[in-house]
């Protein structure tokens, strides 16, 4: 599998150009692709469109073969929750044009099946077990961490992201702009990382794991028996 990061810099899906290049370049080497991108949404009377932060797949075969809808948005980062209630911000506030995706979807290449989660949504256990459940064999996280500079939160953000391979028994595949690039076990080790802020690739280990966990089937009840306690 070849995967590409979130980037501030993203192509349009609908991009002929982009698709033609990721076409080919899947069918030269015979590897599946996943990349961020961005999707055009609707259209808004001011002739401007709203987008969605998205991960698109290209089968080995070269085919387009669909898209993953960024699902949790980053609030005042991608959207404005509650905006009335900030009308004290004027047009600050203004120029963040994503809309959340609607649906969970697993890309499929020769009966393997990957589930993607794009940045932030990687802090929400209870959602990304939900990929695994509906039969993910292996999970894909694309991120842009640059604008956390040099501080703890890259390490921080990559711990998160170990939590869920351990929660899921899954494989975890990190790709980012900056750092920290990594494939993950199903233990939460890293077995293989990439330097940060650096030009390159890296070429990782995984494999494809089937059956779930307790917390993939069941989620956080017994953190919200605990709490009711």
């Amino acid at each position: 599998l070849i995967v590409w990061p979130e980037s501030p810099a993203s192509f349009y899906d609908a991009d002929q150009t982009y698709r033609t290049f990721m076409e080919q370049l899947a069918r030269s080497t015979s590897t599946p692709i996943m990349a961020d991108d961005l999707s055009l949404g609707s259209k808004s009377p001011d002739g401007t469109y709203t987008l969605y932060n998205s991960a698109s797949f290209f089968g080995a075969d070269g085919t387009y073969a669909g898209r993953y809808d960024k699902m949790h948005l980053v609030p005042f980062g991608e959207y404005v929750p509650y905006k009335p209630l900030f009308f004290f911000a004027g047009h600050l506030l203004d120029g963040l044009p994503f809309i959340p995706g609607a649906r969970r979807v697993l890309f499929d290449d020769r009966g393997r099946k990957y589930g993607v989660f794009i940045c932030y949504e990687s802090i929400f256990g209870d959602e990304i077990r939900q990929f695994v459940r509906d039969g993910a064999q292996v999970l894909v996280n694309l991120s842009d961490d640059g604008w956390y500079g040099d501080s703890s939160a890259p390490w921080e953000h990559l711990d998160m992201v170990r939590m869920r391979a351990i929660e899921n028994n899954r494989w975890v595949l990190r790709s980012t702009n900056t750092g920290v690039t990594a494939s993950i076990d199903p233990h939460g080790r890293i077995v293989d990382q990439m330097p940060r802020h650096i030009r390159g690739s890296l070429l990782a280990r995984f494999d494809f794991i089937n059956g779930t966990t307790f917390y993939t089937r069941h989620g956080d009840w017994i953190a919200w028996l605990c709490a009711t306690l």
